[in-house]
């Protein structure tokens, strides 16, 4: 029964992240094509994790455990396919905004969600969650190639109706999925949002991960309009492709060898974030030399996957895995809420160089605050496992 259980996982995992992939990634070319302008198009994006800022703690206080987790992703899925729907008929800023507010209520806080459910039915399994994940990459893969050829040959709008289709059937899916029901308490006394803030190897974590994944996930989603106006729009896809088959080869080998090198790995991934922010800084460097370092995505974002869902479920104890996962997408959202609301005003007044350049001073910021820390990080987690 658990071996099914976890093949279930799997393939939610596959067909959710494939939904994704012809719809979330290709939301700022859509617009684009409908006319609006790039500080619109920054306002709408950064709807998203303003949205997640004011939703996620309440969210928080709703997924107290597995089974209450899964069954707000059911509904969430359902409510996300209609509001697709709502979003093939953009004609105004106005219009797109609203349509995007009302479905980040329902998935801003979606990955923080799913990670924290199926990081404990991974336990359960006693496997890691980037088992799991991994299939999330490769459909994902997939997906953005499947995802701009259907937009090359028959437009947005047929992409978009196929994300319609399959998030209703994720909804379904959600259903079959079954959730552990162990009793283990927290590695600290009490259930309230007090005790993540009194624990300092999750603060220290949660600021970390707020510095270096909100960085690469700004530089991220400003990156379609940045290849478009280095003119290549038509490889977007391509690109998104290239990283997303080195993530999966990154985490197929952390999955084999990570445990030798534990938390260290963050510092390889880190250095990279730096080196790909700068290269984007680089005034007219050619469109190859820019697409080269995007790769190196691939590496950064395995890298979160292999560690990070798995590590704040070791540092807080099962049942405040879920709500510290989400706390932590909270704090991404609001970095991000901040920077893609002024992205496009920066990127027309300063340029795209300008903006990614600002972008490689807070990695490197984040970079020097995993070295100066290292040893009491390190000490804490070593601390928080003996308790």
């Amino acid at each position: 029964m658990k071996m099914k259980n976890l093949v279930l996982c799997k393939v939610l995992t596959f067909v959710r992240y494939f939904a994704e992939a012809l719809f979330f990634p290709f939301i700022s070319l859509y617009l684009k094509d409908q006319g609006l302008d790039i500080s619109h198009i920054g306002i709408i994006i950064a709807a998203i994790p303003i949205t997640s800022m004011i939703c996620a703690p309440i969210y928080s206080k709703i997924c107290t455990n597995p089974h209450k987790t899964k069954i707000a992703l059911m509904i969430m899925s359902f409510i996300e396919a209609f509001c697709i729907i709502l979003f093939l008929f953009v004609n105004s800023f106005a219009y797109a905004l609203g349509i995007i507010i009302i479905m980040s209520i329902v998935s801003s806080s979606n990955y923080g969600m799913i990670d924290s459910l199926l990081t404990l039915i991974a336990e359960d399994h006693k496997q890691r969650y980037s088992s799991i994940r991994i299939y999330g990459s490769i459909s994902y893969m997939l997906g953005v190639l499947i995802s701009g050829l259907i937009t090359k040959a028959f437009g947005f709008v047929a992409a978009f109706s196929v994300t319609c289709a399959i998030f209703l059937g994720v909804s379904i899916l959600y259903f079959f999925i079954k959730t552990p029901n162990r009793k283990e308490e927290t590695k600290q006394e009490g259930t309230g949002i007090h005790v993540l803030f009194s624990n300092k190897a999750f603060l220290f974590y949660l600021v970390f991960y707020v510095l270096w994944i909100g960085t690469m996930q700004v530089g991220d989603d400003f990156f379609s309009l940045y290849m478009e106006s280095k003119g290549g729009k038509e490889y977007y896809s391509y690109v998104m492709f290239g990283f997303i088959a080195i993530e999966i080869a990154t985490m197929l080998l952390l999955n084999r060898f990570g445990n030798r090198f534990g938390i260290k790995i963050y510092f390889v991934a880190l250095v990279l974030l730096v080196i790909r922010n700068l290269a984007h800084a680089i005034p007219n460097m050619p469109l190859w030399f820019i697409i080269a370092f995007q790769m190196t995505r691939g590496v950064i974002w395995a890298t979160a996957l292999y560690l990070s869902s798995t590590l704040i479920s070791k540092i807080l104890g099962y049942r405040l895995a879920s709500s510290g996962i989400i706390l932590v997408l909270f704090g991404v959202q609001v970095f991000n809420s901040i920077f893609k609301f002024c992205g496009g005003y920066i990127i027309e007044a300063i340029g795209y160089s300008s903006f990614y350049f600002i972008l490689f001073c807070i990695s490197f910021i984040a970079f020097f605050y995993f070295i100066f820390y290292y040893k009491a990080y390190r000490g804490l987690i070593l601390n928080q496992e003996k308790q």
